[in-house]
């Protein structure tokens, strides 16, 4: 009783902790804050006969933080709709979705039931029909300029072609130059460095005959960025678990009682100032057994000295009180609530509170709402707070106060939440302050939250009173039927019973 921190609040605080690492394992929170882009592409073009050409795309994009289906490819359908459709992913899935929409073809790469972040590779061929080769020009728009994303390299290979002045073009439409092939064995290469967004590429040249295609190796993965998930989880879980046990320890220490004296007797029947500074929890050790109640207490007086908190239990051991003195009665069926025949030996005070209950009647029936009785019972919670806040049993928060932790751990959780918030509405909530504020934040507010009981501090007299209390209510707690018939031989039945 004397330990208002048990096991639950403990395991909130835990679960608490464990958020961050979680998010982390999961890729919600930490890992960098990442653009979408292409890291790269190669468009290898080769003749197939005819009119046809055929395009090979190796794309290596990385959507960043964003959460796609896969990749998307619009080919118009200037020469023809594409056909020999053929896609591939070594790291994604890699279903494949055709539609003719009429003047262009639209190729979906991926699983419309699963998304991906970060860094994939796509390749995808097919077969433009009709590209007028036997016209002895090459005219391609090998990317339109409708493309949003930026390329960190762009390649474009020409394989199979004999061409005479290879023109390569870069930028809006209509524009001309911007990058130069370069001939590499039997083809021909392109590289823009990089191709931003919104630029389109065309490459054309006067055809002075086709050949057999040499064979274009498929470029190498781009880095990839490393995953330090696990890491970052142990990392957020050793601040979280440190930030739950500071609080703790702070907590703990912030809210010692004072003593007069190391031992029980001492801390429960010593006078003066206290000497000592006794936790919570250590309490417990120097609690005995007492056969009769703290000489003086009332019984709400001793609830309230356990809980350090005034409530609805406080309240009713206040009513218990008056009725095991006979100031109240309370008997009948149903049950009815009157004047006792010891009224007038209540205080002042008690007299007060419950002659206002009977102003209108001189007994209430308790078998339905009674509004005299619910506004003496929200009165009477107030009044038992200011009571006992005055009764100079607690140096510091008594009850109807607020028990605070110091102001820099409550500056620091909310410069915390400010980066979260923050990061939530800018879209920067995997970047890494935003992961270590909520490693720490989370389980500070928890934390805060859940061991605030600990820093009421009594005095010596109120440490003193609580440890009397607790003895005389484990000795109620463990009470056998021969100690009911002492309390009844010696007329303390009644008062027992109200505690």
């Amino acid at each position: 009783m004397l330990n208002p921190v048990g096991v639950t609040r403990h395991l909130a605080v835990a679960a608490a902790v464990a958020v961050a690492p979680v998010l982390a394992l999961l890729g919600v929170l930490g890992g960098g804050r990442h653009d979408e882009r292409f890291d790269a592409k190669q468009v290898v073009i080769t003749p197939v006969g005819g009119e046809a050409v055929r395009l090979r795309e190796v794309v290596d994009i990385d959507f960043g933080n964003e959460q796609r289906r896969g990749y998307q490819r619009i080919v118009p359908n200037d020469f023809g709709v594409p056909v020999d459709i053929v896609a591939s992913s070594p790291d994604a899935p890699d279903d494949l979705g055709v539609e003719n929409l009429g003047f262009e073809t639209q190729i979906r790469i991926g699983d419309p039931d699963i998304t991906q972040d970060g860094q994939h590779r796509y390749v995808l061929s097919y077969t433009l029909p009709e590209a007028q080769l036997s016209s002895s020009e090459l005219a391609l728009d090998v990317i339109g300029t409708d493309e949003i994303l930026e390329t960190g390299r762009f390649e474009v290979v020409l394989s199979g072609f004999d061409i005479a002045e290879p023109r390569c073009n870069v930028g809006a439409v209509g524009e001309s130059g911007g990058c130069e092939f370069e001939r590499d064995g039997d083809t021909w290469v392109a590289v823009i460095e990089p191709l931003e967004a919104g630029e389109g590429v065309t490459v054309g040249g006067v055809l002075a005959g086709l050949s057999t295609p040499a064979e274009v190796a498929v470029p190498p993965l781009p880095e990839r960025r490393t995953d330090r998930r696990v890491l970052l989880a142990a990392v957020l879980g050793v601040l979280g678990a440190g930030v739950g046990a500071g609080s703790f320890a702070v907590a703990r220490r912030r809210g010692r009682n004072e003593s007069a004296g190391p031992g029980g007797a001492d801390a429960a029947f010593g006078s003066g100032a206290g000497s000592h500074f006794v936790a919570d929890a250590d309490l417990d050790d120097l609690v005995t057994t007492e056969f009769v109640p703290p000489q003086g207490l009332r019984p709400w007086e001793g609830a309230a000295l356990l809980t350090e908190r005034v409530d609805a239990d406080t309240v009713a051991a206040w009513f218990s009180g008056l009725i095991a003195d006979e100031a109240i009665v309370l008997e009948g069926d149903p049950p009815e609530l009157r004047r006792g025949p010891r009224f007038d030996r209540a205080s002042v005070t008690d007299r007060s509170a419950l002659d206002e209950l009977f102003a209108s009647s001189d007994a209430i029936t308790l078998s339905g709402y009674h509004p005299e009785l619910a506004n003496l019972w929200t009165g009477q919670a107030h009044a038992l707070t200011v009571r006992a806040r005055d009764s100079g049993w607690w140096s510091k928060y008594p009850p109807g106060t607020s028990p605070q932790f110091s102001a820099a751990m409550v500056v620091a959780l909310l410069v915390a939440v400010a980066v979260v918030a923050i990061g939530w509405f800018t879209g920067f909530l995997r970047s890494w302050p935003v992961a270590v504020a909520v490693g720490v934040g989370v389980p500070a507010m928890v934390a805060m939250t859940a061991y605030r009981a600990l820093l009421p501090v009594r005095s010596a007299t109120g440490t003193g009173l609580a440890l009397r209390t607790e003895s005389f209510r484990r000795f109620l707690e463990a009470s056998e039927g021969r100690h009911v018939d002492w309390a009844w031989k010696h007329g303390l039945l009644r008062e027992y019973s109200a505690w």
